[in-house]
């Protein structure tokens, strides 16, 4: 979907949709109640869904489908879990479903949803619609105005940032927890790619399907496991700034806030002293990790790939030094990779470069891949290059160093006061 969608034209519309729509126009009865901040939350039933309705006293709102049943179901309230706010148990022919609310009321208010279902048999869900409505006037919404700002792009973080202007609900952060699914997608064969998304106003997650050729017993549910089939993060702000750089600074403050309802992962114990060691001997003994140019030892930027440069020498460098400095002695990588660095800095300019000076004799297929960084520069020169094969890419490390330079006052710089410089000085000058 686009990143940035109105509402403006009359939108094409689902069944889901209308069903929904009647259920809040006969104004159906409350399964369960709650409030956070100045939101009122409550839970409300449908033949095929059960939906968690937020509410604002001076108007607005939006719809969350909590859980979709396709077949007849049962429903009742049983006792919330510690620092839950309402719990609901879904029976049906396909097994049970569990509907957990958590409210939270720290900086702003923050709502999360979560369903787990445990299949009464091996079972394959079907299609399921979209979670996420936003309500216009008296609970339309059909009525609902506004933008979409932000949407899940691939595999990223399976988030929607978006505004109700239509009546002035505020910024609304939606954001799916896949961690917590990640046992469905094991057991179904499905990736949860830019599955947040959708169409004003049938927004949210749709749940992935398994593929129609697969399989059954290969994708199916087990029978007795329960699973996540979603964990809906709402984080919610009353003002809807006009401008971009506010709603930007919103998001970044709500993404904060909904960090605060992610369960932490278990603690795990892991022998890091072991580890060390281990990753210290690959360091040294492995052929793909390190390379020979001057005479000298460097690593390389990946496992057996790309040309060695600065950053990472001195990353490594400064680990290996931490590290012999709690272990009370050196380890001998150390000293190897720092008798290779003076080939990095460059007399001339004062300053070290970011490639050996070799760089321009290697093969396209040594450069690294961030080459086209460096080619963004001020300099046109520089920016006529960057379509040009990557050999030309060195001159222009020099053209940056240069302008690096310049900006500084000169100074005489040789073997001793390199000798003497401790290495996060020259991370400070590096050019990259």
């Amino acid at each position: 979907m686009p990143r940035t969608a109105t509402a403006e034209a009359p939108p094409a519309i689902s069944p889901h949709l209308l069903d929904l729509r009647a259920m809040l126009r006969d104004g159906a009865k409350a399964l369960a109640r709650f409030d956070v901040g100045d939101l009122s939350i409550a839970l409300h039933r449908t033949e095929d869904s059960v939906f968690a309705v937020v509410r604002r006293a001076s108007g607005g709102g939006l719809a969350v489908r909590a859980a979709f049943v396709p077949t007849a179901f049962d429903c009742a309230v049983v006792p919330p879990g510690p620092g839950e706010a309402a719990r609901l148990r879904l029976t049906s022919a396909m097994g049970d479903h569990v509907i957990s609310c958590v409210a939270d009321r720290h900086a702003v208010e923050c709502l999360r949803v979560t369903t787990r279902f445990t299949p009464a048999r091996p079972t394959i869900l079907p299609f399921a619609p979209r979670d996420l409505y936003p309500l216009g006037t008296n609970d339309d919404p059909l009525r609902a105005q506004g933008n979409v700002e932000a949407s899940q792009r691939g595999l990223n973080t399976a988030l929607l940032y978006f505004r109700i202007d239509e009546p002035a609900f505020g910024n609304i952060l939606y954001i799916q927890n896949l961690t917590a699914s990640n046992d469905y997608f094991r057991a179904t064969g499905t990736r949860p790619r830019e599955v947040v998304g959708g169409a004003w106003p049938e927004l949210g997650y749709a749940l992935p399907s398994p593929d129609a050729q697969a399989d059954p017993a290969k994708v199916a549910l087990a029978a007795g496991e329960p699973v996540t089939l979603s964990e809906t993060i709402l984080v919610f702000r009353h003002q809807a700034p006009p401008h971009e750089r506010e709603s930007a600074r919103q998001f970044v403050q709500m993404l904060g806030s909904a960090y605060d309802l992610l369960d932490p992962p278990p603690v795990a114990y892991r022998d890091w002293l072991d580890r060390a060691e281990r990753s210290a001997h690959d360091l040294s003994t492995a052929p793909t990790a390190t390379i020979r140019h001057y005479g000298h030892r460097y690593v390389h930027p990946y496992t057996g790939a790309e040309y060695p440069d600065i950053m990472v020498q001195m990353s490594v460098i400064t680990a290996l030094h931490q590290w012999g400095r709690w272990r009370g002695e050196p380890h001998p990588l150390e000293a190897e990779l720092r008798a290779g660095l003076r080939k990095f800095f460059d007399d001339g300019l004062g300053t070290f470069r970011r490639y050996l000076p070799n760089v321009g004799e290697l093969p396209p297929s040594e450069w690294s891949i961030d080459y086209d960084s460096l080619d963004r520069g001020r300099d046109d020169e520089c920016q006529r290059r960057s379509t040009s094969p990557r050999r030309s890419s060195a001159s222009c490390v020099r053209l940056r160093s240069c302008w690096a330079r310049a900006a500084r006052r000169p100074r005489h710089a040789g073997a001793s006061q390199l000798a003497s410089r401790p290495i996060t000085d020259g991370a400070r000058n590096m050019v990259v």
